[in-house]
Parts: C-alpha cells; structure tokens; sequence
C-alpha cells in the first residue's frame, strides 16, 4: 500500500515524470518501517516529521536536485498520512511524546466521523508486546499480488524471452 498508492497518485498528478526516478524514489515509502526492526521502536523512530524532514534533506544534499527532493519528501510524508489512519504514529516525536492518531470512518447510517486523538507514546510497546505486529498486512500482500499478475501480464513477451535464454 505505501509503495503503489503514493506511486500511483504520482504518475497520475504527474505524467510528465521520469517513470525510472519516480518508481526508484518509491521505495523510499518502505524507509520509515525500518523501525520495525528496531526493538519497541515502531512507529515513532522513523515515523515522525523530523525523521522524513532530514532523511530528504540528505537526499538533496547528495542529489543537489530539488526534484528529487521533493519527490522524496513527497513519498516520505505519504507514509505518514498512511499510517496515521490505521493506528497511531509518534508525529512529532521527540519534541511531542505522544502517538497520534486519525479516525475517518462512514457508517452505515451515512453518519461520516472525523476524529484525531493522542495516546501515550507507552502503548507502543503494549500493543508490541500484547500482540503480533505484521511487516506485510494482509491488504499489502494482495495489492502486491496483483501488482505481480499486472506486471507479468504487461511484459509476458519480455519474460519469455528471458528465460528462453
């Protein structure tokens, strides 16, 4: 999900783009789940304003492309927006130690809800603790299955090819 839907939106509000930069750069949506791997750091480590602002700047440091930079502040935040509505995130951490978290919800009466909350930055390692967290959800792994069928489908000839060799 964070890598094809923020690509998407791209290459739709952007046709013009170079398509080998913008799904290079698309990987950069994986990065803030680095944390994950990190004992009891997922989801506030890398996944804060901070984190994306500096990781970017580095990037234009070495690009010197404002471009690029963009692009990749752009994929950076879409993860944040992401996550922000399917569990809390440390947005502003270190400075705020809290998660954040969006509720955007439709009913069946139509009754639309909009909430932001805060929690303590401590139900992090409750929820770790307390519960399997999954690298992959189940959502992410069919989107990545289709995106495989799409693929093939789209460069059948080319894949013959290869392996004809």
């Amino acid at each position: 999900m964070h890598f094809i839907i923020p690509l998407l939106i791209l290459l739709v509000l952007y046709p013009k783009v170079d398509k080998r930069l913008a799904i290079g750069l698309a990987l950069l949506t994986f990065v803030p789940d680095f944390d994950f791997f990190i004992d009891y750091t997922h989801r506030f480590l890398f996944h804060n304003i901070f984190f994306v602002v500096i990781l970017s700047s580095i990037i234009y440091f070495f690009s010197k492309s404002f471009k690029i930079f963009i692009i990749s502040l752009y994929y950076l935040i879409s993860h944040l927006i992401l996550d922000l509505t399917v569990g809390a995130i440390a947005l502003f951490w270190p400075v705020y130690n809290k998660l954040i978290q969006v509720v955007i919800s439709l009913n069946s009466n139509w009754i639309f809800e909009f909430k932001i909350g805060t929690m303590p930055l401590s139900k992090i390692e409750e929820h770790m603790i307390s519960s399997p967290s999954y690298y992959f959800t189940q959502e992410g792994i069919i989107v990545l299955f289709a995106l495989m069928i799409m693929l093939t489908i789209k460069y059948k000839k080319e894949i013959i090819k290869f392996f004809k060799k």
